[in-house]
């Protein structure tokens, strides 16, 4: 068998592009060795399986298939102090899937996104100038985390000055995803789960029958599918995966990456600033280039052929959506950044089908209004620390950078929008 490199290797992880693409000319579903999953890395390999979620399925908990699955301690915590999650939206079937999408569609339909968009342009505003003045920040903290959390929290109908404490929240959700966590961590995330689980079942009870049109209000007095009130385990879930974690969590990401980007390639400024027209584009490449969920996993019901390997039923995919990005047969010159591409949404950052992501309209507003506000503040990006390499956290799930401490200098052109 080929030696390739280790994609649980946090080295690797750091930058996977290589690898995705020797596996993709070589063996484009490939076993791990040591592990019981395999990797699909082709664009038409992957569509291939999203277009059957019958046969491939969805409901597999990277925590559980990681090797000692979930620690006992963990469930007992959750079990004696809190609730145990339920899955979240992308990793449940029918007929689980359909009605908690239905209530999710609800929550992000284009006239609330359209309405939301005032708020998210002030919101990120407001973050801009609180730096603008020092001429440096470490980004992430300072702009690409609280400016998504700011903008779930008031959806949420909660007060934004809570957003430090949604934020090791946020975190405690997500890191155990990456698969990469140490079983005390893991543990440490689980109470802090439960913290958060308290937090929410206190304004879930006090909300419960007022009328409103935040999301924890419509959440409160939503059904289920047999008409039912939705039980609270279900709702915290819902809550604090589908709404808190997994939309702050990788728009933050995407966030990140694009201004990696134009710290450097200064020439994308210059391109984005004198056409400002071409910001949606560069949101989309970056979504395409930098996959914030890099990966998800689908579960084989019955046996199956796919490019000439037989799989019986349980037998566990990883559709790496950070390889499928690059194909070259799908995306020409698919490692550069192309403004002027003819299928910039044809990424499958956002997933096909059932599973595409209810929350991309939100995600994309929030990405394209902050590239427009910040391209046109300030210019000349650039590291604080000309010798600082950026580095990406350790997961098999996401894509995060560490941090990005940047600086910049105001932009003397002036305003950018037509």
């Amino acid at each position: 068998m080929e030696d390739y490199e280790d994609i649980m290797d946090p080295a690797v992880q750091g930058c996977p592009y290589g690898l995705y693409s020797r596996l993709r000319n070589e063996a484009p579903i490939y076993k791990i060795p040591d592990q019981d999953f395999y990797l699909v890395t082709s664009f038409d390999l992957c569509l291939e399986i999203m277009r059957q979620p019958e046969l491939f399925a969805s409901g597999v908990s990277p925590m559980s298939i990681k090797p000692g699955g979930v620690p006992d301690q963990v469930i007992q915590i959750y079990e004696q102090q809190g609730w145990l999650p339920t899955a979240s939206c992308s990793t449940s079937d029918r007929p689980r899937h359909q009605w908690v999408r239905d209530l999710l569609k609800k929550l992000f339909t284009t006239a609330r996104v359209r309405k939301m968009g005032p708020f998210i342009a002030a919101t990120t505003q407001s973050l801009i100038d609180d730096f603008s003045e020092a001429g440096e920040c470490e980004f992430i903290d300072a702009f690409a985390h609280p400016l998504p959390m700011i903008v779930i929290a008031d959806q949420l109908g909660i007060p934004t000055d809570t957003i430090t404490e949604f934020k090791r929240w946020s975190d405690a959700i997500v890191e155990p995803f990456s698969m990469m966590v140490t079983p005390e961590r893991e543990i440490e995330c689980a109470k802090l789960v439960v913290e958060m689980q308290h937090f929410f079942k206190r304004e879930i009870d006090r909300k419960r029958g007022q009328g409103g049109s935040d999301l924890i209000t419509i959440c409160a007095d939503a059904l289920d599918h047999e008409g039912n009130p939705v039980a609270i385990d279900e709702l915290l879930s819902i809550v604090t995966i589908d709404l808190l974690a997994s939309g702050n969590e990788t728009t933050t990401a995407a966030i990140a990456s694009g201004m990696l980007k134009l710290v450097e390639q200064p020439a994308l400024v210059s391109t984005l600033r004198a056409d400002p027209r071409l910001i949606p584009a560069f949101a989309e490449e970056i979504l395409r280039l930098e996959a914030p969920a890099q990966g998800m996993f689908r579960r084989v019901t019955n046996k199956t052929r796919l490019a000439g390997i037989d799989f019986d039923v349980g037998d566990i995919l990883s559709l790496r959506f950070g390889a499928a990005n690059r194909d070259e047969q799908v995306f020409p010159n698919a490692d550069q950044i192309d403004l002027s591409r003819q299928a910039l949404t044809q990424h499958l950052t956002f997933g096909r089908g059932r599973h595409f992501c209810i929350g991309a309209s939100l995600a994309r507003e929030e990405l394209v209004v902050s590239f427009r506000q910040l391209i046109e503040t300030l210019d000349k990006f650039r590291l604080s620390d000309p010798d600082y390499k950026p580095h990406y956290m350790p997961s098999f799930f996401g894509r995060h950078l560490h941090a990005l401490p940047i600086a910049f200098e105001p932009n003397r052109a002036g305003s950018i929008i037509p």
